[in-house]
């Protein structure tokens, strides 16, 4: 391939965005095309730059990295540039700009026919092995939005995320995934990553706890050669830091420039005390201070009128989710566009509302845009980053000094001609001198101290928070660290944590929480994910799970909760929002004794929610004790809880359960139950629908073909009246229902009432493997979930890959190969796809698969559309087949392979990474394998290419002398905590593609 050095990344920038780089970004690209040609670490330590630099840029130039040094694995070198580029930041963040810069990167590769984005495109795609280039994936506030991030080891992606999110996947415990899952996350953020932490001031704990990791790869007997990096985005780089990158050009100083004048920009801030927000009460403290913003956004813009400019567009920041509602109300009054902005938003309420409100005030329309009024965006810590927004005024409560110059980077921020003002609101209690904050600390009151004295400095005037203005007057050392919110150090790591962190199956107690190591010592629990159903209307927990594994919670309908204010609620306390900065612990503030009055009677019946953990281990949780961090709780509608727990807007739909499936999954389900479709629009035109929806069961029963004509008409009445880009997605899912010719074969009754209807959906064409468009990820929680859906050949007389073993060996070694493995792994991965589920030839198993009946007889089955995933479908059917309740195929397979030395390597060492690949591959034996009380053990047979393999059913490998507990801890040893994971990710993601590709061939084959 030909070498590109920074002018073909020059010309790549410019194609892409219109204008040349920043002198910054070409010197950081030139210095890290260097370093990856042959240097172990490619990124510098820290790249130091102040807000409004385009700092996001450094996405562009990591995937220009990338495609530039392609060539190195077809040249047999280490592929030094990593594939998944992290965009860290520590807030629960609403409009993101790194992401909104992502997605438009990854449209023009997409869309390049010709030139210097054309090439990068190719070489990305080479990489890729699909016809994507880039994939671009947002992980934020507890559940990514689409899984695709995870879908193969090989895309190139982006991944805008939180310090919870991806620290809590690199240790092992991903908050939101089943912990099956946690070995597979830990390998992709742990291995051919590159971590952009942008402020890290703010996340002390997470740098040094990725700087532990990067140590610790390197801790084994056969470390992977896979690159790790970590790079600080910060104006105030750690000290600590050797390699710091800086802009020595003079553009940030050349008025003349476009990063000259974002920088060179006055903003002028005027100061001003709420002197009733003071007292013991601190909801009296809250109503005040609301009532002194508003005030104060309400008269600059007044001024700001008065002085003859058009309408303005004026954000106010509020340091709690309760101060920025209360600032709202106000407003709403006086106001007639006001917009509430908290981290409490599920994504596609964001998706909804944010994109068309704010979509006028980003950077780009500033020089042009013309609002018919004064335009209100009410926020919380929530714009502090990641908001490319521009404002004409801004009022913000008082805070630390690093988040007031964050909140001042969204005034004029893209340096207009304009007289842009602001105010700074001080609480009386915050500048008491005895007061702390339980967010910021004392710094409020030394940042409020020092400001005062900058403005007595200029015979009272304002504070220039300009960015080259406010950097000749800050004070350094200790001065400045006491204005900034404090920061704490992360426990030492040490080995014999990473020794507990790496059990995920079964998980030890007690387990140290990743939580410390992300936030401190300080740090609070996980966040709770929440979701609402309209329709689980049943007092049976079987009900809805049987519900919900037709339908399960997905990320854009989840919402993530403080765990503390969860907890309050489900016991019927009242429930404050506090900041809105994640980890962050309980404050006596937040949970004063007026927040412990009941908000109703004590005889009020507890909150019922359901915790979802999949099939098997979902549970009822009625009090707050049974409450656990990271916990993806699901509420029935009638709850409530909209406004408490969340910002669900003034009119909020409940349930989005079918569209964000939709979003998130190749498949999607249409569910017809009363409450819930009385949520969707329609009027009259839904009058047939509601009509049919209250019929009896019988009417169904009696003949499934005329029922289903019935319900194609009133879905054809119906789908006309769905208008509007909100439901656009429901008039594509009716549309389809009412199409389909034998729709009666798609339909289940509800357990609730009503019918779910199970659509297909075909894959685009020309994708592979997926990571285009959203994944149709295959639960290997257990069995059921992992072999339904369609019909899959478990090993062909042939052995041409065309079955589902074959095919999961040849993506397996693909991956390997493409992932620069040695040879001898290569081989390994290639022999443990071949063989990974070789023991669900067990008969039995085989007629589960065929609904519980033991006299069908045909080719063995990986997979079957004949094995029911209804929860006691399910089990009746496993009960009839005789297979064992909880028994595992996989530990099965081991012994098979165990009883015939020509299916195993003969190394020691990679016969035990084999069998530990084989026993894992559904997230157990990580070190011990589950206990299955099989009663009526069998012995079972099979040929395999010519190979005789028998064992019996009843493996013994839950002892702890049977194997898998002692080659798990050789494993680790050997490759590293990360590296075994990275083995175990590449034979699992195979596995999970294959029969994601096998299902599309089913929908295809259905379709025609």
């Amino acid at each position: 391939m030909t070498e590109w050095g920074v002018a073909e990344f020059c010309s790549f920038f410019e194609s892409v965005w219109g204008h040349a780089p920043f002198a910054w970004q070409a010197d950081l690209a030139r210095q890290v095309l260097a370093a990856a040609e042959g240097q172990e670490a490619t990124w510098p330590e820290a790249i130091a730059l102040p807000t409004a630099s385009g700092k996001t840029a450094c996405m562009d130039v990591a995937v220009f990295v990338l495609a530039a040094r392609a060539g190195q694995l077809a040249s047999g070198r280490p592929l030094r540039a990593p594939r998944r580029i992290f965009f860290v930041v520590d807030r629960r963040v609403i409009v993101d700009e790194a992401f909104e810069r992502a997605q438009a990167l990854a449209a023009a590769l997409a869309q390049a026919r010709e030139g210097i984005v054309r090439a990068v495109a190719d070489r990305l795609r080479q990489l890729a092995g699909s016809e994507l280039p880039l994939a671009v994936q947002a992980l934020r506030g507890g559940q990514p939005r689409s899984d695709d991030w995870a879908a193969t080891p090989l895309q190139p992606t982006v991944i805008a995320s939180t310090v919870d999110q991806v620290g809590s996947r690199l240790l092992f415990r991903a908050y939101g995934p089943w912990s099956g899952m946690w070995p597979v996350h830990a390998g992709l953020v742990g291995n051919d990553a590159l971590i952009l932490l942008d402020e890290a001031h703010c996340a002390l704990p997470m740098l040094q706890t990725l700087r532990a990791v990067r140590r610790y790869r390197t801790w084994a007997e056969q470390a992977l050669d896979v690159p790790f990096e970590v790079a600080v985005l910060s104006a105030t780089p750690p000290q600590e830091a050797v390699d710091v990158f800086q802009d020595t050009s003079s553009q940030r100083r050349d008025p003349s420039h476009p990063l000259g004048r974002r920088q060179l920009a006055s903003k002028p801030a005027h100061l001003q005390v709420a002197d009733k927000a003071k007292g013991r009460n601190s909801a009296h403290r809250r109503t005040a201070m609301a009532t002194a913003l508003a005030e104060e956004a309400l008269k600059v813009a007044s001024n700001w009128a008065a002085d003859g400019h058009p309408p303005p567009a004026v954000v106010v920041f509020c340091n709690r989710v309760d101060t920025a509602r209360q600032v709202c109300a106000l407003l709403r009054k006086d106001a007639t566009t006001v917009h509430l902005l908290t981290g409490r938003m599920r994504p596609i309420d964001k998706d909804d509302v944010v994109t068309a409100a704010l979509a006028p005030l980003a950077s780009r329309h500033a020089s042009t845009r013309r609002l018919e009024a004064p335009t209100f965006v009410v926020a919380t810590q929530t714009l502090e980053v990641g908001a490319d927004l521009d404002f004409d005024l801004l009022v913000t409560e008082c805070a630390s000094l690093d988040a007031l110059r964050q909140r001042f980077g969204r005034l004029n921020r893209s340096g207009r001609p304009i007289a842009a003002r602001a105010v700074i609101v001080a609480a009386a209690h915050d500048t008491d001198g005895v007061s702390e904050d339980p967010v910021y600390g004392t710094a409020i009151r030394e940042t409020w101290a020092w400001l005062q004295q900058q403005s007595q400095s200029r015979q009272g005037g304002p504070v220039d928070f300009g960015i080259a203005a406010l950097e000749q007057v800050l004070p350094s050392g200790d001065a400045l660290k006491a204005m900034n919110a404090p920061s704490v150090n992360a426990p030492v790591m040490l080995p014999a944590h990473l020794d507990t962190l790496v059990q995920t199956a079964p998980v030890p107690e007690p387990s140290p929480d990743v939580a410390l190591f992300l936030r401190g010592p300080r740090s609070g629990p996980a966040d709770v994910q929440v979701c609402w159903r309209a329709d689980l209307s049943s007092a049976n927990v079987e009900d809805w799970i049987d519900v919900l594994l037709r339908c399960p919670p997905s990320a854009p309908e989840c919402l993530a909760v403080p765990f503390t204010q969860a907890r309050r609620w489900l016991d019927n306390l009242a429930a404050p929002a506090g900041a809105d900065v994640e980890g962050q612990p309980e404050s006596e503030e937040d949970a004063g004794s007026e927040t412990r009055k009941p908000r109703s009677a004590p005889s009020a019946p507890p909150r019922r929610a359901l915790r979802w953990r999949g099939r098997d281990a979902s549970e009822f949780v009625e009090t707050a004790d049974k409450l656990r961090p990271g916990d993806l709780l699901v509420l029935p509608a009638e709850a409530g809880g909209f406004d408490e727990l969340g910002t669900l807007g003034p009119s909020p739909v409940a349930d989005w359960g079918d569209r964000a499936h939709a979003a998130m999954r190749r498949d999607a389900v249409l569910r017809l139950h009363p409450a819930l479709v009385a949520q969707w629009p329609g009027g009259a035109a839904r009058q047939s629908l509601d009509e049919l929806l209250g019929t009896d069961a019988s009417v169904w029963e009696e003949d499934p073909a005329v029922f289903a004509t019935v319900l194609r008409e009133a879905l054809s009445a119906w789908a006309p009246a769905l208008e509007g880009e909100r439901w656009r997605w429901l008039r594509v899912l009716v549309e389809q229902a009412r199409s389909l010719k034998r729709l009666e074969r798609v339909m289940v009754r509800h357990r609730c009432g009503g019918w779910i209807i199970e659509l297909p959906r075909s894959v685009p064409a020309g994708s592979r493997h997926g990571a285009q468009a959203a994944a149709a990820f295959f639960g290997d929680e257990d069995d059921a979930a992992s072999s339904g859906h369609f019909r899959s050949l478990l090993v062909e007389p042939q052995g041409d890959g065309h079955s589902h073993l074959g095919g999961v060996g040849v993506l397996a070694q693909h991956y390997a190969q493409q992932c620069g493995l040695p040879p001898e792994l290569v081989a390994v991965l290639r022999q443990a796809g071949d063989g990974h589920d070789l023991g669900k030839a067990d008969p039995r198993f085989q007629a589960w698969l065929r609904n519980g009946s033991p006299w069908l007889s045909g080719p063995l089955l990986a997979k079957s559309a004949e094995l029911p995933q209804g929860q006691q479908e399910n089990r009746a059917a496993r009960k009839r087949a005789g297979y064992p309740e909880g028994g595992r195929h996989e530990l099965l397979s081991v012994r098979l392979l165990e009883s015939c030395s020509q299916t195993l390597p003969a190394n020691a060492d990679l016969r035990d990474l084999m069998l530990h690949l084989v026993e894992s591959h559904h997230g157990h034996c990580r070190p011990l394998a589950p206990v299955v009380q099989d009663h009526e053990p069998i012995d079972v047979a099979l040929h395999v290419e010519g190979l005789s393999l028998r064992a019996n059913s009843e493996t013994g490998l839950e002892r702890l002398d049977a194997g898998p507990a002692d080659r798990f801890w050789r494993l680790t040893r050997r490759h590293g905590w990360w590296g075994l994971a990275w083995l175990e990710c590449l034979l699992r993601l195979a596995d999970h593609r294959r029969s994601e590709w096998e299902q599309q061939q089913h929908n295809r084959k259905e379709a025609t």
